[in-house]
């Protein structure tokens, strides 16, 4: 008696919708099809982690790779090396000698203090005016007199082997070097300490 009893209509209207809204189910699909869809979705995420992990490591070999890698040479380090090698095997000529400690010299001095006198001939850098002012002070008599006498053996044509003269020259280039490089260092300790001086006063 109770199931032949009429839904009450709101009741009824409220089972429809819902029935409206349930969506259709595909039909027709094999249990083998199921198993073949969540196969493929568990080897796309497969795919992803795999992808993930892979690129986390490149990452990790590529951070390791840069932090490792050394520092270039600084500008003293390559000018002295040069000299060493000049010194073990000095050129037959003093020209010649005159010409490599000239490019060596003026190598340095544009890496160490952004000089440009490699991109200049010796008459252009004596014509201008700030030669050599990036410079310490105190070395820039005593640079511009080597590269003074450097560029006379250059012009002075082929003078033939004098072992013991070009020894001298190398040592002087290597000794202005050093020269430059102290004092640089000794400006920048200075300058440090001046800093910590003021900010200790302030």
């Amino acid at each position: 008696m109770i199931a032949n009893t009429p839904m009450p209509p709101q009741l009824q209207q409220g089972t429809e919708a819902l029935l409206r809204n349930i969506p259709d189910l595909q039909q027709g699909i094999s249990a083998e099809e199921l198993e073949a869809a969540a196969a493929t979705s568990w080897l796309w995420w497969c795919l992803l982690a795999g992808g993930l992990i892979l690129a986390t490591v490149v990452a990790y070999v590529v951070y390791r790779r840069h932090r490792n890698t050394p520092p270039p040479p600084a500008p003293e380090e390559i000018a002295l090396a040069a000299l060493d090698a000049m010194q073990t095997t000095p050129p037959p000529d003093l020209r010649e000698c005159s010409l490599e400690l000239s490019m060596i010299f003026r190598q340095y001095l544009t890496g160490k203090t952004q000089d440009p006198a490699l991109y200049e001939t010796h008459e252009e850098f004596s014509r201008r005016l700030d030669s050599l002012s990036t410079i310490p002070a105190e070395c820039q008599a005593e640079t511009r007199q080597l590269l003074d006498y450097l560029a006379s053996l250059k012009y002075a044509g082929a003078q033939g082997a004098d072992t013991g003269q070009a020894l001298q020259l190398i040592e002087a280039t290597r000794q202005a070097v050093i020269h430059i490089h102290e004092a640089q260092q000794q400006a920048l300790a200075a300058a440090i300490e001046l800093k910590k001086v003021r900010k200790q006063a302030s």
